[in-house]
């Protein structure tokens, strides 16, 4: 293999300067434009030529009827020649006939007939004595009638116009004898003559002949006239606002303009063009408003998640560009410098307001737009002039930078973000509001060289910046695409097993402390997975924020009460306790599936409790209708895991609450420190709600609970959850044996 010479690689190449580059480029797609725009219209579908053909047509038939009035007109005149010609011949030799017949001189007779067929147009003569004797006649030879020859000659010789005149051919006069007064007398005779049409016919046929060649010349020339003026004030000033159009550019139509015509400026073409010109403004107009609409959200007019995702590809491409060839991509101005190390300045921040659900149940939903747009104006304020602000629909926004060279500063920026919306917010209408947000943070790495992936990052890292609790943020890291894949396999799972009914409930028992007799059961459900029972803290997060809780919480709800209706009946003050979600309170429907529930059952509607946590209380003032609505059904209310909360003694008087149950955190403790306890003991008693003491699991927490006078306790040291039948078997059953017993003593 030859090496190259070194002469003949250049030293340094020229490139064109950038504007020139693209003034090509443009040129080249106006051209490919015209050439994918340019008229082939078919020659015979032309207008011009159309035009043409019309005004030639019109030129022909209009000057063939004229012909034929004409030729009509002509015949006429031709008949009306003909036949004074016979006339005039019979008042020329009228007198000498009439004297030949009467003196029968045939020396007068011969001369007459002579004299008569010398007078051009006279064919033949008789001469006729009465009665019907012919003294004498003659005919003369007469050139023969022009034959036709070929279509032409055929159809304008005068043979086919001598039957024009063959009426008038046969003339006659009667003859009177001689006397001093003409034509009286008696009748001696008659001359008969008949006329030659064959001459008229000549005559006739030379005249068609001449209208016929005229007209044609003269309906072409006409035709020509007007397809020249059709085509040089029409067509052609339409070909040219055809070509115009062509050469506008689509994705420019605003910039467009098609030019003014010379002369036509006041006519319909004028108009035409006067009009299409609006019509390129509007649509400019609608393109750009349409372009407004699909790409920034339309609240606070920020970038919406398509126009997002474009400019973070932008930047993802940026940053391949630099990867390959940063001093390139300095020259060309389109970029920074790629850091030291080879680090990519790209990080992506998602942000997911806090309490905006709140604000929009108790304060409305105008309210809470005011409240995005406040958010929207503060974040705008803390980001820098390159990095990218949008929102993405609800309560997220999407923060874009290309500034956060290693994860310091984008644990800045996130800190700046928080701190900027920890601060309240003044909206219009004279709201204070604290909005507080949770961030996912993602930075560009090779895993994630693409925006739909790098998006699905830092919402999986915000995902777990929630449930961390409010105020934080997180940075992805690849544990969690493993954990959001967990939850996603649980997700299908779970909506398997609903189909299939997989799912089981256990019920705890719960007992008077100071003998431990029944006095109801907490229902929890348990999920059969694989041959396992599956807890509830390992799915139950899972169902609440995919919304199977709304199903599976129906499904608990009508089992739970199923399962109560022979309990209740043994026992007159037993209640089953049922859990329920923020998110089922608030559902439409809620409080009327409770009522059927109760009403399929037959189980009275005080024997049923609804436990809700703390946070039902503080997050929704709809949750507060609810619960009210519930209580007039009949239905009691527990607050479960009390104390654990933010809720404050106002919201416990404003709640129809009939339970206190002091979480197992107070409990695990006893007696140790039982302060938190002691109080939510006075608690309830001051207020008039019964207090239940969940997760005692040792005999030393139980005796102080009865010490203090706790009425009802539940726990692992009373018993486990179990399933139904084991319930009955180890609580109920000996219950009816004891009465058996007791009944069978009393009738001995």
């Amino acid at each position: 293999m030859s090496k190259p010479d070194a002469f003949s690689t250049p030293l340094f190449t020229v490139r064109p300067p950038r504007w020139l580059h693209a003034w090509r480029v443009r040129r080249a797609r106006q051209q490919e434009a015209m050439r994918r725009h340019r008229m082939t219209v078919a020659f015979w579908q032309s207008l011009t030529v159309r035009q043409a053909a019309l005004a030639l047509l019109s030129a022909v038939v209009i000057g063939a009827v004229l012909s034929l009035i004409q030729g009509v007109g002509e015949a006429e005149r031709e008949r009306a020649k003909f036949a004074n010609t016979g006339h005039l011949v019979m008042d020329l030799v009228e007198n000498t006939a009439s004297a030949a017949v009467w003196n029968l001189d045939p020396d007068l007779v011969s001369g007459l007939v002579r004299s008569v067929l010398a007078i051009d147009g006279v064919r033949s003569i008789r001469l006729i004595e009465t009665p019907d004797r012919v003294l004498a006649s003659g005919t003369r030879d007469t050139a023969p009638v022009e034959a036709g020859g070929g279509m032409w000659r055929d159809w304008l010789s005068s043979a086919r116009f001598a039957a024009i005149f063959q009426d008038l051919a046969q003339t006659q006069r009667l003859l009177y004898r001689p006397s001093g007064s003409p034509r009286t007398g008696p009748v001696i005779g008659r001359l008969e003559l008949e006329l030659d049409t064959s001459r008229a016919a000549a005559d006739y046929a030379a005249f068609i002949r001449a209208t016929v060649v005229g007209g044609l010349v003269r309906d072409l020339a006409l035709g020509v006239v007007l397809a020249v003026l059709l085509h040089t004030f029409l067509t052609r000033p339409l070909r040219a606002v055809g070509l115009a159009i062509a050469r506008i550019d689509p994705s420019r139509a605003g910039a467009a303009r098609l030019p003014d015509f010379p002369g036509q400026a006041d006519n319909e073409l004028g108009f035409l063009v006067r009009r299409f010109n609006e019509v390129l403004r509007l649509l400019d107009r609608s393109r750009s408003d349409m372009e407004q609409l699909a790409t920034h959200d339309a609240l606070t007019g920020l970038p919406n998640r398509l126009l997002l995702q474009r400019r973070l590809d932008e930047a993802l491409r940026r940053r391949e560009r630099w990867l390959r060839n940063p001093a390139g991509a300095l020259s060309e101005g389109q970029g920074r410098p790629v850091p030291a190390g080879g680090r990519d300045g790209i990080a992506l921040f998602f942000l997911d307001l806090d309490r905006f659900k709140h604000v929009n149940d108790s304060l409305g939903h105008d309210v809470g737009d005011r409240l995005l747009k406040a958010v929207a104006g503060r974040l705008r304020d803390c980001i820098g002039a390159g990095d990218m602000l949008g929102r993405l629909g609800g309560d997220e926004f999407l923060v874009v930078t290309e500034e956060a060279f290693e994860a310091v500063d984008a644990a800045v920026l996130a800190e700046r973000l928080l701190k900027a919306l920890e601060a309240p917010l003044m909206v219009e209408g004279g709201h204070q509001l604290h909005a507080g947000a949770s961030i996912g943070v993602a930075l560009v790495n090779d895993a994630a060289d693409d925006a739909t992936t790098l998006m699905r990052q830092a919402d999986t890292a915000l995902y777990v910046a929630k449930s961390a609790g409010r105020g934080q943020y997180r940075f992805f890291s690849p544990e969690m695409s493993e954990r959001a894949e967990s939850r996603l396999s649980t997700e299908a799972n779970l909506r398997q097993a609903l189909s299939i009914g997989s799912f089981e409930l256990y019920f705890q028992p719960k007992v008077r402390a100071a003998d431990q007799f029944l006095v109801g059961a907490e229902a929890l459900v348990r999920w059969k997975h694989d041959g396992q029972l599956v807890q509830p803290g390992a799915f139950m997060t899972v169902a609440e924020d995919s919304g199977l809780i709304m199903e599976l919480g129906s499904w608990v709800l009508d089992q739970a009460i199923r399962e109560a209706t022979h309990w209740t009946k043994l026992l007159p003050d037993f209640h089953i306790a049922v859990n329920v979600s923020a998110r089922q309170i608030i559902a439409p429907g809620f409080v009327e599936l409770v009522r059927d529930c109760l009403s399929r059952s037959g189980v009275a509607a005080d024997r049923i409790e609804i436990e809700v946590t703390e946070s039902v209380m503080v997050d929704s003032s709809r949750s507060l209708e609810v619960l009210w609505r519930l209580k007039r059904l009949g239905v009691r209310i527990a607050v479960d895991d009390f104390g654990t909360g933010f809720s404050s003694l106002s919201y416990l008087r404003q709640m129809p609450i009939d339970t206190l149950k002091i979480d197992r955190a107070f409990v695990q403790d006893l007696p140790r420190d039982s302060a938190i306890a002691a109080m939510i003991l006075t608690l309830g008693a001051r207020l008039g709600l019964e207090v239940v003491a969940e997760g005692v699991e040792r005999e030393e927490q139980l005796a102080w609970l009865v010490a203090e006078g706790c009425p009802v306790v539940q726990g692992f040291y009373i018993a486990e959850p179990m399933p139904a039948r084991q319930l009955e078997a180890r609580f109920l059953h000996p219950l009816l044996m004891a009465r058996e017993d007791e009944r069978e003593g009393r009738s001995a």
